[in-house]
């Protein structure tokens, strides 16, 4: 029980998310499809849910079209299946969250209120590690060409901050789970997820460990920054930036009015997760505003999802430290990984 919570929990996914209905796509979303590449895929699996607060800022107006809706991942036209995750949601197996490897990651599942999942992470080097190796350069018009863009819009850039829904859901039985709260982060190596009232799970890395509350378990697990995998599938938040971590195609039979979904491939193997796409705002993507990245979908292979729609994104100048400290209450269970 207490590691299917923890799934829920990993990111939000997480980058940390549990009722029955899905938080409603942004308007105007549609299905998402296989992408035309054909890439293999786990059958639909649930994302992460997160029980959505009464008062959630909508997404700012000018962010042009609206998300689609999950719907087919990428096909198994081509026979291929999708790499083995670089640092995404590796407990998801167990409960169907995308919790995990680490109990740290499970339980970031968990922490999301309503027990979100953390999210996933990707094969992108762990925070405050050294550069990853140099990539070649992307093809004009390709989806690496349009990561390129994406990176570099947060790569250099120090701060995010956004409000976030989070959506988990599992395969085998269909559970899904919601949550929504507020995400910070401060590069390479500092992320706080603060869930909405009533969760009060949290999850926080201060640059040397990373902390996950389970409030309704009186829990908590800490683990190094640099053996977990939690900011993975956030790589263009955290770090260096999302073409060190994959390689991408256009997922074309993606229904998502607002630009391109691009399904990234980790570059290394990981037992965390098999791909994500990332959903593209066209119109933020020109003006370079932070809040390109209208949602990401973390898939297992389990088939388990672990969805994050990202509102309100800003780069503020600085964000205070203290938001990256997190003491349990007394009579926390605190177990260190």
């Amino acid at each position: 029980m207490i590691r299917l919570r923890l799934a829920t929990l990993a990111l939000p996914a997480a980058l940390a998310a549990a009722a029955c209905d899905a938080p409603p796509a942004p308007v105007g979303a549609a299905p998402d499809a296989a992408p035309a590449d054909g890439a293999a895929a786990p059958p639909d699996p649930p994302p992460p849910a997160v029980a959505p607060p009464a008062s959630v800022p909508a997404a700012p107006a000018d962010a042009g079209a609206e998300v689609a809706t999950d719907a087919a991942a990428p096909s198994e036209d081509a026979g291929r299946k999708p790499p083995v995750d670089a640092g995404g949601a590796a407990a998801a197996r167990d409960a169907g969250g995308a919790a995990a490897a680490d109990a740290g990651g499970a339980a970031a599942a968990d922490a999301g209120g309503a027990r979100a999942e953390a999210p996933a992470a990707t094969s992108a080097a762990a925070p405050g590690a050294g550069a990853p190796p140099p990539v070649p350069p992307a093809e004009a018009g390709s989806a690496d060409a349009v990561a390129a863009e994406v990176d570099a819009i947060f790569v250099g850039k120090k701060t995010y901050l956004a409000r976030f829904k989070q959506e988990h859901t599992q395969k085998i039985s269909g559970a899904v789970k919601k949550q929504s709260g507020a995400l910070s982060v401060v590069k390479p190596d500092r992320i706080s997820f603060r869930y909405d009232p009533p969760n009060q799970n949290r999850i926080v890395s201060d640059g040397v460990s990373l902390k996950v509350y389970v409030a309704e378990d009186r829990q908590m697990f800490v683990t190094p920054v640099q053996n977990s995998e939690y900011p993975g599938a956030l790589s263009f938040l955290m770090g260096h930036g999302l073409r060190p971590s994959f390689t991408f195609t256009f997922n074309e039979k993606a229904s998502f009015a607002g630009g391109p979904v691009l399904v990234g491939k980790p570059r290394a193997p990981t037992p965390h997760y098999e791909f994500v796409m990332f959903y593209i705002d066209k119109a933020l993507l020109a003006k370079k505003d932070p809040g390109v990245v209208r949602r990401v979908l973390i898939v297992d292979a389990q088939g388990n999802r672990n969805r994050f729609d990202f509102e309100n994104a800003s780069q503020p100048a600085s964000i205070d430290p203290a938001e990256f400290q997190f003491t349990a209450p007394p009579g926390t269970d605190v177990k260190q990984n």
